[in-house]
C-alpha cells in the first residue's frame, strides 16, 4: 500500500454564533472534547502557530493508493491527534483494515483537537461530516441529542455475535456513562484516561516524610505543608479556565461525597459535601500557599514545566506526564513514583476521560465505516497497533497488559500499572447519570469557573450558588 502524505488547509468559518445558536435549538454549542491530554494539548501548541481568527487548520489524506477512486468505498475519517507517532500508528492501523478490505479507501483527515468544535458545527450545517471521526467522551450525548450519530447497538450485537460474547462487557466500567445513552450504544472507545499522583521520594525522606505517598486529601495537605520550603512548592493544581482543572478538582470533590446531579435532576453541588471539597482545594492556594503563586492562571503545561525543574514534590497528572520527565532527564529520575489519587471522606475516586469513534448520521457508507470502526477498536484488530501510538491505556480492558508490557523499565512498569488500577475506580464527569447533553459545556465553563473565582476573591457559597444556577440554566434548556 503506497503511502499516503499530509498537506495542512485553510478552510473558512461558514456560521455565525447566531446561526450555531438556531442550529442547536436548546442544545449547548459542541465543546472541544475531554478526551486524552497529550493529543489534546499537543494539538492546541501546534495549530496556535499557524491558526489566526478567520481560519481553521485541517490537514486532509491525498490519496495515493494507484486504484481508481471509483473502484473503492470511501470513508472519511476524522482524526484530531497532530502527534506524529499517533498519525503514524493510524495509519499503520488503516493500511492493515485496507489489505483485509481493499474494497474500502479509508481517508484519514487530520483535523486538530482545537479545531474540531468549529470543523463539526460548520459540518453539521452544510451536511459535510465525516463517516467516521474521534470524539472527546463527554460530547457523545451532545451530538447523540441532537440526532447527529448513528447508533451502534447492532453492529455490536452482531459483532459479539460472531466473537462469541459481548463486546461491550471489556468496555472499562465508566465508559459505560459516555457511551450507552437510553438502550442504545453510540460510541466504541479507543483509549481511556485518568489521573494520579506523581510525587518524588527523594524530596518527601528530605522533609522526613518516608517514601509512602499520601494516602487521604488531608494527609497530601500535610505533606505539601512540610514539603514547601527552599522554592520548591509541595503540591500543584491547575486553577485556569481549562480542562485539567476540572479534572484535577473532580478526584477532590467526588472523594467529598459532591456529585454533579441530585436525585431530582438538579445541580447537585447545592451541598455541604461540594463546599467542603471547594475550600479544601482553593484553601491550599489561598491559605496554606503550598502551589504557586499563579495557581489561578496556571495550566497543566506549566505546572508540568515546574516538576520538572524540580520546583513541584507533587503534582497530579496522566501517563504521558513520563514523556516529558524522561525528556528533561533530571537527576532525580528515578525517585519519581506514582499513587492513586487520595481518599476523601466519601471514597476514593478518580477522573475518567478518553475517547470513541462514532458513525455520522450523514455517513454514506455506513456499513463500510463500521468496519473501519469495528477495526480500529478490536482488540485482536487495530486497536493495538494504535494504542502503542501513545502513552494512554486502551479502551479495552482485555490488551491492557499488551499496553503495560510497552514499559520494560520496572520503575516505569509500576507507575504505569498504578494508571490501569485506576480505572477500575475511576468515574465520568456526568456521574452519576449518564444523560447530560449539556455536559460538554458545563464541565469546563461551570466547574472550572467556581474554581478560579474562589482562587480569585469570591466566597465559597457565592460560586457555588453562582455554579448551580448555571447549571440548572444550562439544564433547562
Amino acid at each position: 500500500m503506497a503511502r499516503r502524505s499530509f498537506r495542512i488547509k485553510h478552510i473558512q468559518l461558514l456560521l455565525s454564533a447566531l446561526l450555531v445558536a438556531v442550529l442547536l435549538a436548546g442544545c449547548a454549542a459542541p465543546a472541544a472534547p475531554a478526551a486524552q491530554a497529550p493529543a489534546a494539548e499537543t494539538a492546541a501548541a501546534t495549530e496556535a502557530a499557524a491558526t489566526d481568527a478567520t481560519a481553521e487548520a485541517t490537514t486532509e489524506a491525498a490519496a495515493d493508493s494507484g486504484t481508481a477512486a471509483g473502484d473503492k468505498t470511501p470513508v472519511v475519517f476524522w482524526q484530531f491527534s497532530t502527534d506524529e507517532p499517533q498519525i503514524a500508528a493510524y495509519q499503520k492501523a488503516i493500511d492493515e483494515f485496507e489489505k483485509l478490505h481493499p474494497e474500502i479507501d479509508v481517508q484519514m483527515e487530520i483535523v486538530p483537537w482545537s479545531s474540531q468544535q468549529q470543523a463539526l458545527t460548520t459540518g453539521l450545517t452544510t451536511g459535510e461530516l465525516p463517516d467516521v471521526s474521534m470524539l472527546g467522551n463527554n460530547v457523545v450525548a451532545q451530538y447523540q441529542a441532537i440526532g447527529a450519530l448513528l447508533p451502534l447497538t447492532d453492529y455490536f450485537q452482531k459483532w459479539s455475535e460472531e466473537a462469541g460474547s459481548d463486546v461491550t462487557a471489556d468496555f472499562w466500567p465508566g465508559d459505560t456513562y459516555y457511551y450507552k445513552i437510553g438502550n442504545d450504544w453510540w460510541g466504541s472507545p479507543v483509549g481511556v484516561e485518568t489521573r494520579n499522583l506523581w510525587y518524588r521520594t527523594d524530596l518527601l525522606e528530605a522533609a522526613g516524610l518516608g517514601t509512602e505517598p499520601p494516602k487521604t486529601w488531608d494527609e497530601l495537605r500535610q505533606y505539601a505543608q512540610a514539603l514547601t520550603k527552599d522554592d520548591v512548592y509541595g503540591f500543584g493544581i491547575p486553577g485556569a479556565i481549562d480542562y485539567p482543572t476540572v479534572q484535577t478538582f473532580m478526584n477532590v470533590y467526588l472523594g467529598y461525597g459532591a456529585r454533579f446531579l441530585n436525585d431530582q435532576g438538579q445541580c447537585g453541588f447545592d451541598t455541604q459535601e461540594f463546599r467542603d471539597a471547594l475550600k479544601y482545594y482553593t484553601d491550599l492556594y489561598l491559605v496554606d500557599k503550598v502551589t504557586p503563586p499563579d495557581t489561578p492562571t496556571y495550566s497543566a503545561e506549566q505546572l508540568r514545566q515546574m516538576f520538572t525543574e524540580g520546583k513541584l514534590a507533587m503534582y497530579i497528572d496522566g501517563p504521558w506526564f513520563w514523556n516529558n520527565i524522561t525528556a528533561a532527564n533530571p537527576d532525580w529520575i528515578n525517585s519519581v513514583k506514582v499513587a492513586p489519587v487520595p481518599a476523601g471522606p466519601a471514597g476514593q475516586y478518580g477522573f475518567l476521560g478518553g475517547w470513541p469513534l462514532v458513525l455520522w448520521k450523514n455517513s454514506k457508507n455506513p456499513d463500510a465505516a463500521w468496519e473501519w470502526i469495528k477495526y480500529a477498536t478490536d482488540p485482536n484488530g487495530g486497536l493495538p497497533i494504535i494504542t502503542d501510538g501513545g502513552n494512554l491505556p486502551p479502551g479495552r480492558q482485555s490488551i491492557a497488559g499488551k499496553w503495560l508490557d510497552k514499559f520494560t523499565d520496572p520503575n516505569v512498569r509500576a507507575n504505569m500499572q498504578t494508571f490501569l488500577d485506576a480505572l477500575k475506580i475511576a468515574q465520568p464527569y456526568q456521574y452519576p447519570d449518564a444523560e447530560i447533553p449539556q455536559m460538554g459545556t458545563l464541565e469546563v465553563d461551570a466547574v472550572q469557573t467556581a474554581v478560579q473565582g474562589v482562587m480569585l476573591g469570591q466566597s465559597v457559597d457565592e460560586a457555588t450558588a453562582a455554579l448551580c444556577e448555571r447549571i440548572n440554566s444550562e439544564l433547562a434548556r
